[in-house]
């Protein structure tokens, strides 16, 4: 019983701090060091410190995972947070409770000597635990957007296909509708990113305008670059995230936001034969997080799978008996 209390405790703070970095979005942003590191730790150390049976340190680190998941799945249930966002954050959220809970755990073996200090658990200071919790706040305030770092990234897949070029060329640039049966469900879309439902293009050379529309009202106007038949098609893309239904992606990686935005793709038809030839799409984006480190990770991972998944498109079609 007196677990559950200390885990509902540190999740109700955990909560709290959440509404509070989204209340005042504009000066402590929630992709921060302060929300995404610091609060979690604290609220690690808040289950842990509560606890008083945790004896050991997997139990210490541990334990604060199940706090995370509580938020997890409160934020979810209250659309604080989208799923994707989840996903990807969930690990270093965890990880930073975990070694928040170890860190209890430590003040807890030390004060347990033989001469614990006359204040008790929390030591000298009668201060130091208001303090810490209200350190998330205070520091999110200091940082805001300060240690944001953009960092530009680029992603490539490619694939064999069994056709000419001309074929795989003709695909390319008449995707239009495209039904379910030949989009299969990618990881991506698992996470929660909308489902590509049609590309249509006006003119095939420099200036042509190109439409890639995907559910739930997300679309990226594109323009060619520059293009050469049966060989390349260069497009550079814009996002205006304000037209972007906020229900579609989660403000955090809305596309063409604060975060993240993707800036160009490149398709590479490659000849091998007169039959088989690798169709290559590479993509350059930028993010802009005070963790790429880690943000970077599941940025080019989620990068390559819809690159994917465009291409294994136009795989499918291409290889179709005519």
């Amino acid at each position: 019983m007196k677990s559950l209390i200390a885990v509902g405790f540190a999740s109700f703070y955990g909560l709290m701090i959440r509404l509070l970095f989204g209340f005042f979005d504009d000066f402590m942003g929630i992709m921060t060091l302060s929300a995404l590191v610091l609060a979690p730790l604290v609220m690690g150390f808040l289950t842990v410190y509560l606890i008083k049976g945790v004896k050991n340190y997997a139990a210490a680190f541990f334990l604060p995972w199940g706090t995370s998941a509580v938020i997890l799945f409160i934020t979810l249930f209250l659309n604080i947070e989208g799923s994707i966002c989840w996903v990807m954050i969930y690990p270093l959220f965890s990880i930073a409770a975990g070694i928040g809970g170890i860190i209890a755990l430590a003040i807890r073996k030390r004060n347990e000597k033989p001469e614990p200090p006359k204040n008790g658990y929390w030591g000298q200071g009668r201060w130091s635990l208001p303090l810490l919790l209200i350190a998330p706040a205070v520091t999110g305030l200091a940082e805001g957007d300060r240690i944001l770092n953009r960092e530009d990234m680029n992603s490539s897949e490619s694939v064999i296909i069994q056709a000419a070029p001309e074929e795989v060329w003709k695909q390319l640039t008449n995707i239009n509708e495209i039904p379910v049966e030949q989009n299969e469900t990618s990881f991506s879309e698992w996470m929660g990113f909308p489902r590509h439902v049609s590309t249509t293009l006006d003119t095939i050379a420099a200036g042509g305008k190109r439409l890639a529309t995907y559910e739930h009202g997300l679309y990226f106007n594109e323009t060619i670059a520059d293009c050469e038949e049966a060989k390349s098609l260069v497009l550079d893309i814009k996002t205006d995230p304000t037209k972007i239904p906020p229900t579609v992606m989660d403000e955090h990686i809305l596309i063409g936001g604060k975060h993240v935005d993707i800036l160009r793709d490149v398709y590479t038809i490659e000849k091998l034969s007169d039959n088989t030839c690798r169709l290559t799409l590479s993509s350059h984006f930028w993010i802009n997080t005070p963790f790429n480190w880690y943000a970077g990770i599941w940025a080019k991972y989620l990068m390559s799978d819809i690159l994917s998944s465009e291409i294994e498109l136009i795989k499918i079609r291409s290889e179709e008996p005519k």
